[in-house]
């Protein structure tokens, strides 16, 4: 018996929350943004915010995106919108290259910055912890989306965060209106709050 218990405790010692570490890749200033827009928050509700920072951004992009796919819907289409409009600006670390008409440019991690090119982009990468659950949800997800569709996407949680993050950015620089942005900020508040 006391052989089955230290067997069992091997799996005990499994059960505990390993949380899977997500990548998010994006240009620094896509960061810097991201850093102006919390300092926003934290200013506009005039409260001490701690732990507000662009983790917590990122996780809620991906917590909305989520409750998207848990309803149900089919977002094949708009993530092939956010790869098309956005994939240039992680797929390419030049941005004066576009990829070839009529493709679908793939996800790629060979981005490092390197010193002596001055012009060249520098991209910075968030470490975003995900419970294993999400995990396995959003692998089912692209399971599904590439059963359902003709054309597979082999999208990758990395790169799904990156565009997530990255359309978020690009929408705060196209300036929202003031209401979408109480908006924004009360419910980003408000899930603060709930921690």
């Amino acid at each position: 018996m006391l052989t089955l218990k230290s067997w069992t405790g091997l799996f005990q010692k499994g059960t505990t929350d390993i949380y899977h570490t997500v990548k998010v890749r994006a240009p620094r200033d896509y960061f810097d943004r991201a850093d102006a827009f919390l300092e926003d928050i934290v200013y506009t509700s005039q409260d001490e915010l701690s732990g507000i920072n662009k983790t917590f951004l990122v996780k809620l992009l991906f917590d909305n995106f989520m409750d998207h796919v848990r309803k149900g819907k089919d977002l094949y289409t708009y993530i092939l919108q956010l790869r098309t409009k956005y994939g240039s600006v992680i797929a390419n670390a030049n941005p004066n290259e576009r990829p070839p008409a009529g493709s679908v440019p793939g996800f790629q991690w060979g981005l490092s910055f390197q010193e002596g090119h001055s012009e060249g982009i520098s991209f910075l990468t968030l470490n975003v912890r995900l419970h294993p659950a999400e995990v396995n949800r959003m692998r089912v997800f692209f399971d599904d989306m590439n059963w359902k569709h003709h054309h597979p996407l082999n999208m990758e949680l990395n790169e799904l965060l990156s565009l997530l993050f990255i359309e978020f950015i690009t929408e705060l620089r196209n300036g929202l209106s003031e209401q979408m942005k109480e908006e924004i900020i009360a419910a980003i508040v408000h899930k603060w709050e709930e921690q």
